[in-house]
């Protein structure tokens, strides 16, 4: 059975990249698609970038001193299964750049270009832009290259997600925060229902960002359940239980009933009135005259007169008959 993808392409979607490419007149240019040498291909400044190897890196080798030299060789360990993929079959899905003076400047597919590098390819297939396009098309040319990838991690998907969010708040003129769940719907072209955990996802906290950038929490319905749990001791405990395997049922059973319980603790009347205890048998003996010489109790005294007074246990036996005895009269 095929597996359901989570994302479509929405009508924004669809709105955003007719706009960006069929008609590409309205912002640059032509949009062609052609071969050309790596050597003219550049990173655009101007983007941030996930990976730290560069192409002076593939080409040149890592060097020994380099500060990021044990990141860049896991880096180019992960792109070797690109590249021979790539010496083997080609390019099959070509990279985006646009036209920068004498050079291209890339818009998507770093990871292929490093890859074909690597693979020794002189050129590649592109997309070409005659002219760069909005930073918001940008993002979403990004987003819908990677979705596509089935290693795509968490923490990838929720960088591709704050840079589209970012630039969509910006060409409104509004804050971050006022980007709707809707707005994301329309912006990635999913169903709302997971706009909603996407949402979650992008206010959760810190600490919750930095487990999933760490790999420790991969699925985005336990993050997003996790990141709406107000009370910080049970957001402890749902992800100190989704790092040890919880489904996202488990973990929202145990949240109910965590839930449950902290309500009934709060809510709960005291009904029992604790006396406090003493190990001093004469602070005892003091307590237990007061309460014998009280002219609307003496006729309790007669219980008492065999009482050891040296003997704790004796001692707390009276206090217990005397306690029975007044709850008798008062009931």
């Amino acid at each position: 059975m095929a597996k359901k993808k989570v994302f479509s392409i929405g009508n924004y979607l669809s709105d955003s990249l007719e706009e960006t490419i069929a008609t590409a007149h309205n912002y640059a240019g032509e949009l062609r698609i052609d071969v050309i040498p790596i050597k003219k291909i550049e990173v655009d400044p101007e983007n941030p970038r996930d990976l730290a190897i560069t192409f002076t890196d593939l080409y040149n080798g890592i060097a020994e001193d380099d500060p990021d030299r044990i990141r860049k060789t896991n880096e180019l360990d992960s792109l070797q299964s690109i590249s021979n993929s790539i010496k083997e079959q080609g390019i099959i899905n070509p990279i985006i750049v646009y036209k920068h003076g004498d050079v291209y400047r890339l818009v998507a597919g770093e990871r292929r270009t490093l890859a074909s590098i690597l693979a020794n390819k002189p050129d590649i297939q592109a997309k070409i832009l005659d002219g760069k396009p909005t930073e918001l098309k940008i993002r979403i040319l990004q987003w819908i290259e990677n979705i596509e990838r089935s290693d795509l991690s968490l923490w990838e998907r929720l960088k591709n997600l704050e840079k589209i969010v970012s630039a969509f708040a910006e060409s409104k003129g509004i804050s971050v925060s006022d980007v709707s769940v809707t707005d994301l719907s329309n912006l990635v072209g999913c169903a709302k229902s997971h706009a909603i955990n996407l949402k979650a996802l992008l206010n959760a906290d810190e600490e919750l960002k930095q487990l999933i950038r760490e790999n420790k929490i991969k699925n985005l319905e336990k993050a997003a359940f996790i990141a709406t749990i107000q009370s910080q001791e049970l957001k402890n405990k749902a992800i100190a239980e989704c790092i040890s395997g919880a489904t996202y049922k488990q973990l929202k059973s145990m949240s109910e009933q965590s839930i449950q319980r902290l309500v009934e603790k709060r809510g709960r009347q005291t009904i029992s009135v604790n006396l406090g205890a003493t190990k001093n048998i004469r602070v005892a003996k003091v307590i237990l005259d007061s309460i014998l010489s009280n002219s609307s109790l003496s006729y309790l005294e007669p219980h008492f007169k065999n009482v050891d007074l040296s003997s704790h246990r004796s001692i707390a036996d009276v206090f217990k008959n005397l306690i029975k005895k007044l709850e008798e009269i008062h009931a």
